[in-house]
């Protein structure tokens, strides 16, 4: 294990404190770490995955000396999965399918899933989904049953698309594909009858859907890609029942070319807004920002001038910034250990 020692520096934003991430480990090493700092994943050196908890670090798995990996989770907080990638510095290509694991957040035993890119875990954690770029084919698999559904993106799509998709329940899910001419539509697809229909599709080409979800409801940012002058907007569809989808709202919009990245949360979507442009030099002033569900109210949360991603691991909302990390939601602070204390009554600890 790498301690690290970091003093608790502030951001000042708007007469607020943005706080660093601390934490006991090299920052470069994680790949996940929980809420409360209880299970953290770690590089312990290359080609090696560690898990830590309690005081106790052991090797969790061991590729080759040229692989690295990525996790994520899901608000469910139950598995996480792994993308083991092979030769990330050696080879370099669109197509690539990474080695996807799924395993029970604290526990060492993993489930081999497939081969492919960008997996999400859904509805308790009880599915997940990956993408294939060589066959355009995105599959959703049950974890526990290892049940496989495939779906077939247009033939037009291009080698730089990535789907982006959300589950609603064990039988409905919302994807996004691109036409020919670049214009991006949001569809419903049904697994048990293997059809789909168009929810949203966008008025112009060059724009990107993004999609997130929390508990009633799902997000849909339409956000353009780099370069494109369009403007940006929100959706909120509000989820019903478990296989149909209400009508749409917007939540937000502006004629800024934001960046995205959104993040649901209960109260709020996080997302990444432009504040000025400047296009002769193609550079924009970008900050984190949200807006609220309840009365669309947008604040913004940084003072950084160049924001390009949010993180969400395990709740935590994070800024990556010139090789740290600032924390827009959850706690900051874990580098300090604590013991926790007597149960009144059995202070000697019976």
């Amino acid at each position: 294990m790498v301690w690290i020692s970091v003093m608790l520096i502030g951001l000042s934003v708007f007469g607020q404190t943005l706080p660093r991430f601390l934490t006991k480990h090299s920052l470069d090493s994680i790949r996940y770490i929980s809420m409360d700092g209880n299970h953290a994943y770690t590089v312990k050196r290359p080609g090696v995955l560690g898990y830590i908890s309690n005081f106790r670090s052991v090797d969790f798995l061991s590729e080759s000396s040229q692989s690295d990996f990525l996790i994520s989770s899901s608000r469910f907080a139950q598995k996480i999965a792994i993308e083991v990638i092979n030769n990330q510095h050696l080879e370099f290509s669109l197509f690539k399918n990474n080695k996807i694991l799924v395993t029970d957040i604290g526990r060492t035993q993993v489930k081999e899933i497939g081969h492919g890119h960008h997996s999400k875990l859904h509805l308790n954690d009880e599915w997940i989904s990956y993408y294939q770029s060589l066959d355009r084919t995105l599959i959703i698999q049950n974890i526990i049953t290892s049940k496989q559904y495939k779906i077939k993106l247009s033939s037009k799509t291009s080698p730089f698309f990535t789907p982006a998709i959300e589950m609603i329940s064990s039988s409905a899910l919302v994807y996004t594909d691109v036409n020919e001419v670049g214009h991006t539509a949001l569809l419903q697809y049904n697994l048990q009858t293997a059809k789909s229909q168009v929810i949203i599709k966008s008025n112009q080409p060059g724009t990107r859907l993004e999609l997130c979800q929390d508990e009633g409801y799902l997000a849909i940012g339409e956000f353009p890609y780099d370069d494109i002058e369009r403007g940006s907007r929100i959706l909120q569809i509000k989820v019903s029942d478990a296989t149909n989808l209400s009508g749409f709202s917007t939540l937000y919009s502006s004629n800024g070319s934001d960046l995205g990245n959104m993040v649901c949360t209960k109260d709020s979507i996080y997302f990444v807004k432009t504040m000025t442009q400047n296009r002769k030099i193609n550079f924009k002033h970008t900050e984190a920002a949200r807006v609220l569900i309840k009365d669309g109210k947008v604040e913004t949360l940084s003072d950084l001038q160049s924001v390009s991603q949010l993180i969400n691991m395990d709740g935590r909302i994070l800024i990556p910034f010139r090789d740290d990390f600032f924390v827009l939601n959850g706690v900051a602070n874990l580098s300090e250990d604590k013991l926790q204390a007597p149960k009144p009554g059995n202070e000697s600890g019976n």
